[in-house]
């Protein structure tokens, strides 16, 4: 469903792209590639391939129409909704992608329209050269039919669309759905998706840290909400960081499936699913089935950060914005000390403590896997290493150690404490610059 609003976004792009002369008043197609041409580009000539279909899609989940989803190897991703995002971040997606006229670019999405018009945008509004742009319009369906093998997002059954989720819901009374903000949800009561139970962020976490409760305090909350270790959970919310920590908390203490709304909420109000009103009761259980914490390893205290700085092959990677990286700020009203925990790397962010533009799209979608590697790679980072995200207090970092356990990355944990904890004492050595 959520396509049908991609074409009305391009009835609203075509005033913009009717007043650039070069294209529409002379009724100007883009040159248009066969398979053959296309896939010497991009192997021979360091062509960038560009998939301008929905993210979904891209990481693997087939399109209506499809046997199988994914994209060709080495695409890139801008689905052509993004067209009419906010332009600095519209800049960071292109820029971060090497979709830029300095480049050679071959277009290609569900057909010939969504391509063109793609390619046409980054020609009207890019600036991109006409030379530089070719159209592959048979697409991604005739490249399948081609014998074509897609790449994936590896863990991408864990980042459920809305049409999935739509269909488990009908067909798993066991499936429960959790709406996560923090506090008590105002939203929630007057807006989530049918059934969904909301849960507090400040429930899983104590004060003055806002580290997560020790075990036997977890996993109360876990009995109050009625989820055992067997509870197929899909976790959701406005903030994807939110939701990613409480999704983080949950594999932590052990259950074995949990998955993420890739979007969110708008993602479902975009595909036409109903909403509800009004708050839904848990049912308590008694057991949870297992001992908290089931998955240790995935978070990491104050000494063992210590420890990892020691290790050349075990990587602590900071998710916060470049200012709070350098301690010009600390990107928060209630942590006075800026800085950066010695030896740390910078993993990116966004431009502010509480955006995640460089891990989302604009529609809140987690952004494609090439561009999260390209924050971690340059640094020597194989999938084998150990990996340590930390931000603030947790949030960003959840998201991150998500992302890259999609990817299947081996070793990947959160530094719970963040800098929060770290700089709480005065003892510990802080960098800047």
């Amino acid at each position: 469903m959520k396509h049908w609003a991609k074409y009305c976004l391009l009835i609203m792009l075509l005033p913009v792209l009717t007043a650039c002369d070069t294209f529409w008043n002379n009724r100007l197609e883009l040159k248009s590639v066969d398979q053959p041409v296309m896939e010497t580009l991009i192997q021979e000539q360091d062509w960038v391939l560009v998939d301008v279909r929905d993210s979904d899609w891209y990481n693997g989940w087939p399109s209506g129409k499809d046997p199988e989803g994914g994209h060709i190897p080495g695409a890139r991703n801008f689905d052509l909704a993004w067209m009419a995002a906010d332009p600095g971040h519209v800049q960071n997606l292109l820029t971060s992608k090497g979709i830029s006229p300095e480049n050679n670019i071959v277009v290609y999405g569900r057909d010939k329209q969504d391509a063109q018009v793609v390619a046409q945008w980054l020609v009207a509004e890019q600036g991109f050269k006409e030379e530089r742009i070719r159209v592959f319009e048979k697409g991604f369906s005739f490249w399948l039919t081609q014998g074509g093998k897609p790449d994936k997002l590896p863990g991408y059954e864990r980042l459920v669309t809305p049409e999935w989720l739509d269909k488990q819901l009908k067909v798993n009374s066991d499936l429960m759905v959790l709406d996560v903000s923090w506090g008590k949800g105002a939203r929630y009561v007057v807006q989530h998706i049918p059934g969904a139970l909301h849960v507090d962020t400040g429930s899983i976490e104590s004060e003055p840290l806002w580290n997560i409760k020790e075990s036997e305090r977890l996993e109360s909350v876990l009995l109050r909400l009625g989820i055992t270790k067997e509870t197929p959970i899909v976790v959701y919310g406005d903030d994807m960081t939110a939701a990613a920590r409480v999704l983080f908390v949950l594999q932590y203490a052990g259950v074995k499936d949990v998955r993420l709304l890739n979007g969110g909420l708008d993602a479902w109000t975009d595909s036409g699913f109903p909403v509800e009103r009004g708050i839904n009761s848990a049912r308590p259980v008694r057991q949870f089935g297992g001992r908290i914490p089931a998955e240790p390893d995935i978070l990491v205290d104050t000494e063992a950060v210590e420890r990892i700085l020691e290790n050349e092959k075990e990587y602590l990677v900071s998710i916060r914005t470049w200012r709070e990286y350098i301690g010009a700020i600390s990107g928060y009203q209630y942590i006075p000390t800026a800085g950066r925990i010695p030896g740390a790397l910078w993993g990116r962010a966004g431009s502010e403590t509480y955006r995640m533009e460089d891990y989302l799209n604009p529609d809140n979608t987690l952004r494609e896997f090439r561009d999260l590697e390209g924050y971690w790679q340059p640094y020597g980072i194989e999938k084998q290493d150990s990996i340590t995200f930390y931000c603030g207090t947790g949030w960003r970092a959840s998201l991150a150690w998500f992302a890259a356990s999609l990817m299947s990355y081996d070793h990947v944990a959160v530094y719970d404490g963040g800098w929060m904890e770290w700089s709480s004492d005065a003892s510990r050595p802080v960098d800047a610059g």
